[in-house]
């Protein structure tokens, strides 16, 4: 399976052979936690911290702008709740299920025991470091050119390949509301995506 695959280093998924221990073990920490614990739609990235500076310059993005960039879907709620928590952290687990649980309109509920909280959207992607903790968290990443056309799917997904093409040396995981999981990793000019749940791996290249 894909835990299996990330801790030998399989070519045929694209995962790299040299990956340090530290970042197989936030895959596999992310892959368990958007597997066991994400409630609906999620989108989660992994790489270098520097890797992610590189593409997303920029805090903000105006349509003209030549630099994608990153903007905080909740004033940056989930970003300063998920400070200092490691993804393998209990703790971690518990906000990411929460962010990921399905409402009427996608928010936070008005009555949150944070006020912080409180009518915030519950969208946007979490980008997490190599180490395991998280960089930012409900990110809109925009300006991403197309990497790849994946039929049948939505922008959510659209958004992981272009993320996973973007970013050297991502993993991309990526759950649709039905449950679904995919892993998206680029390798070369092939980008590898892996359904990993709920029948289990199947492996296609774009």
């Amino acid at each position: 399976d894909l835990l299996a695959a990330l801790r030998g280093g399989d070519n045929s998924l694209g995962i790299p052979v040299a990956a340090a221990t530290q970042e197989r073990e936030t895959v596999m920490a992310a892959v368990q936690m958007v597997c066991e614990h994400a409630k609906g739609g999620a989108l989660l990235a992994i790489a270098r911290a520097s890797a992610f500076k590189h593409i997303f310059p920029g805090t903000d993005y105006h349509g003209d702008s030549a630099q994608p960039a990153l903007r905080a879907c909740d004033k940056s709620y989930m970003t300063e709740r998920l400070r200092g928590l490691h993804i393998s952290d209990p703790r971690f687990s518990a906000a990411f299920s929460e962010f990921t649980e399905h409402s009427d309109d996608d928010r936070w509920p008005s009555d949150h025991a944070d006020p912080a909280a409180r009518g915030q959207p519950k969208d946007g992607a979490f980008l997490i470091s190599t180490g395991g903790y998280r960089l930012k968290a409900a990110v809109k990443l925009l300006g991403l050119p197309p990497a790849r056309q994946w039929d049948s799917v939505g922008t959510k997904h659209e958004t992981a390949m272009a993320c996973a093409w973007a970013v050297k040396g991502a993993h991309v995981l990526v759950r649709s509301d039905s449950g679904s999981v995919h892993y998206i990793v680029r390798d070369g000019d092939i980008l590898h995506v892996s359904k990993i749940s709920p029948s289990g791996p199947a492996t296609a290249s774009l």
